[in-house]
């Protein structure tokens, strides 16, 4: 069986796999197997899609120990096979970020990677909860380019992006904005954010209240969120009564180096709160 076949095989069995690829690598040149897996030689997609999408994970694991690196082709391949299945574990697993820059930025300040999870609060009524914990908030803020730090999650059937901005930066005033990536459907969206506070008083007797931030369409002249055609374009106009993010004013509590709203380590915590309409 050739390894291109296993993800789409009816009778597919897991056990059969890691021999299948085995035979293929003997077989094969390292470089072209890897440019097999890894090439839109099956309907248009990758060999990996067809697994994430057909939900064989075994497959994928076993597909990745013969694949170095991924091209830009294929990760954007994984990337809608993720969204398709709304599999954020995957998404999240293989790296599939495109945000190359802050990956480097968090290697060179010892950065161990954030946690992000998502959580499906009822299928019925198309909520989930986004825990994000992110660590050396303020440090990486400071230090990213333009001053924009990007997390990108998956749920709902939509790939989304969300990040905390400087809006102007002659008055200091930061935002937090969610948007959907390319390749995502349109919605409708109510969301909240809610960044949890952390006393720094000794024998404080009530913990500080949560922030709380809205995120909503409502009340605006927009229906929907149109997806972002391009993370660096800036001319982007999306269709007519949409628009291609949601933005809320923080303030300036996010560079007071005591705020309470990072932990004694530094690491922000957060949840968005979120509601398909």
């Amino acid at each position: 069986m050739p390894a291109a076949e296993v993800p789409k095989t009816p009778n597919f069995n897991p056990s059969s796999v890691t021999p299948n690829l085995n035979a293929c690598a003997a077989a094969l040149p390292a470089a072209e197997l890897a440019n097999i897996l890894t090439q839109l030689n099956i309907e248009g997609h990758t060999a990996l899609y067809w697994a994430i999408v057909n939900n064989r994970p075994q497959a994928v694991r076993a597909f990745n120990k013969f694949i170095s690196c991924y091209s830009p082709v294929c990760t954007s391949d994984l990337r809608i096979a993720c969204m398709i299945t709304s599999n954020h574990a995957m998404f999240m697993q293989l790296n599939l970020g495109r945000r190359s820059e802050q990956i480097r930025l968090r290697g060179l300040l010892g950065c161990l990677p954030d946690g992000i999870q998502v959580h499906t609060c009822d299928e019925f009524t198309n909520q989930f909860n986004v825990v994000l914990g992110i660590r050396m908030f303020q440090k990486r803020l400071r230090t990213a380019t333009g001053n924009k730090w990007y997390h990108e999650f998956v749920a709902g059937g939509r790939m989304w992006w969300f990040r905390f901005a400087l809006l102007k930066p002659s008055n200091g005033l930061w935002s937090a904005e969610i948007g959907l990536c390319q390749h995502s459907h349109p919605a409708r969206l109510d969301a909240v954010l809610l960044i949890e506070a952390h006393s720094r008083k000794p024998g404080r007797a009530t913990p500080p209240e949560a922030l709380k931030i809205p995120l909503t369409l409502t009340g605006t002249n927009f229906l929907a969120l149109a997806p972002w055609r391009s993370t660096e374009r800036i001319d982007y106009v999306p269709p007519p009564k949409m628009t291609w993010r949601i933005s809320e004013e923080l303030g300036d509590w996010v560079m007071h180096d005591k705020t309470e709203y990072v932990d004694r380590e530094g690491t922000l915590h957060a949840k968005l709160e979120m509601t398909l309409l």
